[in-house]
């Protein structure tokens, strides 16, 4: 296997050349979030579908977002965050790895939810926002546990919620948004196999197949908690469903916003 890396526009440009290629089974591309789920609601000149232009293979792995706060802030839980913004509208800004990403889409939709009032920062990725966040330049973000962890194991960072389904077993303690009374509020990042439309059944089958035994073996899944993640495989049938839900769930949340990308 021959990794290729084609870096840039959240993952756009990596996607379009998969769903260009020959569909014989050997251009597969990481897809994600990114990719497949935010990018193709907000960016304005997307060339691929997302679902009519893949033969999606199988989900690999998610990590759940997590509200953060400078632990300097008189904050400690999502309640005292919602008090504290709508005290102060505007005042709490919140960092983003750019503009139509993820984790400004998961403000958007903590604040529809909330009624509270933030100003949105983006960066050139989630290493400099969490930079500023660290330093008190800006005061909040959502994004992975990995992004975020060092920060949060250090006592720089608070953690307020997870926004998965459950808890995270990387921070057992943290409530999830649910718990914190906003269960329309969940996000997790994910990555996944795909490869260009009308690949021929048996060889969707053979890599679901060989996707599937991977995601079961023991280092394997060691190797993913390393970076924040975890194994959850997911079929070609439901990974492929599952990326027109995120379609759909970020479409409405990027336009109720007004969000999009030239």
């Amino acid at each position: 296997m021959v990794i290729e890396n084609r870096g840039g526009a959240a993952g756009t440009i990596a996607a379009a050349i998969t769903a260009r290629a020959a569909a014989d089974g050997y251009t597969l591309l990481l897809s994600s979030i990114a990719t497949h789920a935010t990018a193709p609601v907000v960016y304005k000149n997307i060339t691929y579908d997302p679902s009519k232009d893949f033969s999606h293979i199988g989900l690999i792995a998610t990590a759940p977002a997590i509200l953060s706060v400078n632990s300097a802030l008189p904050i400690h839980s999502v309640a005292d965050l919602v008090a504290y913004a709508k005290d102060k509208p505007g005042e709490l800004n919140f960092g983003s790895s750019g503009n139509g990403s993820g984790p400004q889409l998961w403000g958007e939709m903590f604040m529809a939810a909330s009624g509270a009032r933030l100003t949105h920062v983006p960066y050139k990725g989630s290493g400099p926002a969490v930079v500023d966040l660290l330093a008190g330049r800006i005061q909040m973000m959502f994004d992975a546990a990995a992004a975020q962890m060092s920060g949060i194991q250090t006592g720089q960072l608070r953690p307020l919620a997870v926004m998965s389904a459950e808890r995270s077993i990387f921070l057992p303690d943290v409530p999830t948004m649910a718990e914190a009374g906003y269960p329309q509020v969940t996000g997790n990042l994910w990555y996944g196999l795909s490869a260009p439309a009308k690949l021929p059944s048996s060889v969707v089958a053979r890599l679901e197949g060989a996707l599937q035994k991977i995601a079961a073996m023991p280092d394997f899944q060691e190797a993913l908690q390393q970076v924040g993640l975890l194994s959850t495989p997911m079929s070609a049938r439901s990974y492929s469903q599952f990326i027109l839900d995120e379609n759909d769930k970020y479409r409405k949340v990027a336009r109720t916003a007004n969000i999009t990308v030239d």
